[in-house]
């Protein structure tokens, strides 16, 4: 015995109309048709859903219970049919993506890129914003998913698994802390740094940091991209502190040698964030399945430096 759609259908026309008789012309089906549907959704969750009165039929809390999830499943099989008929018509959508920094510049651009070239049909505006502005935005409706900062979040959002990032000290080839197996933050604050803009949520996080060990960070200078920043710290005008993603590819490179950081809030999950799964329209679920899925093997934090293989 499985659940249907009907079956749901004729439960909330129930509800609605309080009569079995008026549900079932609703419907339309014969009285004696609505009736087994009735007893078989009973019989399927072996509970009384419903109560016949001298003023029509009452819902029991069961009832009650049910009502609200065939509304939502209900709903959802409308939003999912006229989806998927837009893109059968070739009708072109847009879903509003917000992320960090960290997550545009390093995560998301070869996910979004394979994900664009086999949905031809769905467009993606990518909205840069620190973690605690896309919170705000996804309860507000202004975007349908967040990637932020794992230990941001909301009462009423739904926090999904996205990727697993790490800082780490990139210092020039050849430097004295270059062949450390790690090195805290208190001791890197040593050296000169070269560091991000002040908006750059990466640098914020960092500098908030260094005041909690009482060494205020001031950069010789800051530089507004990673290959930058890199490009100072190779030329030896100091350290800096970058995603372990980006700091990698730059190490490939021989332009830094990558150190990890030792200090436990180096390590960060990158989480995918919406008001609800079940609310999302069919191109955002789609894009919602192809972040999920992106960085599925590399989440488990590791110790060290975690280089992809043939990376040394």
């Amino acid at each position: 015995m499985r659940l249907d759609f009907v079956d749901l259908k004729l439960f909330v026309l129930l509800a609605e109309t309080g009569n079995l008789t008026a549900a079932a012309a609703a419907l339309p089906c014969a009285l004696s048709a609505a009736s087994q549907r009735l007893k078989k959704l009973e019989t399927l969750y072996g509970l009384v859903l419903a109560e016949r009165h001298a003023r029509g039929v009452v819902l029991t809390a069961a009832g009650d219970v049910l009502l609200q999830h065939a509304r939502r499943l209900l709903a959802g099989a409308e939003q999912l049919s006229a989806d998927l008929a837009d893109l059968a018509g070739g009708v072109r959508s847009e879903v509003r993506l917000m992320a960090n920094s960290v997550a545009c510049h390093d995560f998301l651009p070869p996910v979004l890129g394979a994900f664009l070239a086999r949905e031809t049909l769905i467009d993606v505006q990518l909205i840069e914003r620190n973690s605690r502005d896309i919170v705000t935005a996804i309860a507000a409706g202004e975007a349908e998913i967040g990637v932020l900062d794992g230990n941001v979040g909301g009462d009423e959002m739904t926090l999904l698994p996205f990727a697993h990032d790490k800082l780490v000290l990139i210092v020039p080839v050849g430097h004295a802390l270059a062949d450390r197996d790690g090195v805290p933050l208190s001791e890197a604050l040593g050296q000169p740094f070269v560091g991000l803009p002040e908006k750059s949520a990466i640098q914020r996080f960092i500098e908030q940091m260094a005041r909690a060990y009482g060494k205020p960070l001031k950069p010789r200078t800051r530089m507004g991209s990673f290959a930058a920043v890199a490009a100072l710290v190779s030329a030896g005008a100091g350290v800096s502190i970058l995603p372990q993603r980006a700091a990698l590819a730059l190490e490939a490179q021989g332009r830094v040698a990558v150190v990890p950081l030792s200090d436990p809030w180096a390590e960060r999950d990158l989480k995918l964030c919406v008001k609800s799964v079940l609310a999302l329209s069919a191109p955002a679920r789609a894009l919602l399945s192809h972040l999920m899925a992106a960085y599925a093997d590399e989440r488990e934090p590791q110790n060290g430096v975690s280089r992809p293989l043939g990376w040394g």
